[in-house]
């Protein structure tokens, strides 16, 4: 089968191109013949492509950039992130939509930001080319059933992630002594319009209080660092439970395994959490998270410094063992299985 993807291309700066990433590669190895396309970044000046002999060679796995026309030569079209209308002059070619953002990061970009994003999302049913509307997290169906229709929409239980890359045994990053602690734990999620890690850094300071041979290190912090956050920053200091401040990093799997645990204010599976257990690193996430050796409620700061307690007093070997069985369900050929049957299904007609 010929399919094409669409998204931006970002290796190393896209959490959606990474995501892409891993599903070109899923359909690969199952035999089907893939092309991608660079849908470029929106930015105020327009759209702003990568140059077209760009290639992401890693890992084994490698991305060429193929020109638009091949969406009119293919089986199924993947949409990540929008395709112009003036690149499908073949109407009759159907049209797969990934759905990668929350409803309410969509819906608040476009308040806040005056972004057309949610009702982008509202926008898609409306296009007779888009025969299926996947995305990942059950948690949303209330949320996305207000624009989807229940007939055109696939929930899949579980995301999908590159096992092959993001796995125990590899090269580690390595923290100078001056900043490691008995137990290491990562901070590295994005700020979003719906939610950030304020409250959970505020947790962090709480718990080093009474907990005092953890640090925590933050990796994808924009730069330059503002004042208000230096003055989080000198408290972690002053309470000794500051490890590594980094910008955004490529070969994350290196940084998570000289990890002990991942935190993060997040509930649905996102690419850290996913990523980290992949590594066989343990994840302290929000409630109801349901991959998570450790949970709290990420708006409590008490939650938070309870929770990263129990972890440093925890079996670690166990709570490796548990983050190993927990990730098999993120591997890349239980996605194949799930989207193979809506490809066919598509083509069939059904």
């Amino acid at each position: 089968m010929k399919i094409c993807h669409v998204a931006p291309f970002g290796p190393n700066k896209s959490g959606l191109y990474e995501a892409a990433r891993d599903m070109i590669k899923a359909d690969v190895i199952s035999g089907h013949e893939v092309y991608f396309v660079d849908k470029g970044f929106t930015r105020t000046t327009g759209q702003e492509y990568a140059p077209k002999d760009s290639i992401d060679d890693r890992d084994g796995f490698k991305i060429i950039l193929t020109d638009y026309s091949i969406l009119n030569d293919v089986d199924i079209i993947i949409d990540h992130a929008g395709i112009p209308s003036e690149w499908l002059t073949n109407k009759n070619i159907p049209i797969v939509c990934i759905t990668h953002g929350r409803p309410n990061a969509s819906f608040n970009m476009e308040y806040f930001k005056k972004q057309k994003t949610y009702t982008c999302e509202a926008d898609i049913v409306k296009n007779e080319q888009v025969k299926k509307i996947v995305y990942f997290w059950p948690e949303f169906k209330p949320y996305w059933d207000v624009i989807y229709p229940e007939d055109k929409t696939c929930i899949l239980e579980y995301p999908t992630m590159d096992q092959y890359r993001f796995c125990p045994e590899g090269e580690k990053h390595i923290i100078e002594d001056k900043h490691k602690g008995e137990f290491n734990i990562l901070i590295c999620d994005s700020w979003r319009e719906d939610i950030d890690m304020f409250e959970i850094i505020n947790g962090v300071l709480e718990a080093a209080k009474t907990v005092k041979n953890f640090k925590i290190h933050f990796y994808g912090m924009q730069t330059p660092i503002r004042p208000c956050w230096n003055v989080l920053i000198q408290e972690m200091y002053k309470r000794n439970c500051l490890g590594e401040l980094c910008a955004r990093m490529p070969n994350m799997e290196k940084v998570y395994r000289s990890m002990d645990a991942v935190l993060t204010p997040h509930r649905i599976i996102t690419r850290v959490i996913g990523e980290a257990l992949l590594t066989n690193i343990p994840v302290i996430a929000s409630e109801g998270c349901k991959v998570a050796q450790f949970t709290c409620d990420p708006h409590d700061a008490y939650s938070v410094a309870s929770a990263i307690k129990e972890f440093v007093n925890s079996n670690q070997e166990l709570n490796k063992l548990n983050a190993l069985e927990q990730s098999k369900h993120l591997y890349l050929e239980n996605y194949s299985k799930e989207m193979n049957k809506i490809y066919h299904d598509i083509l069939k007609g059904e």
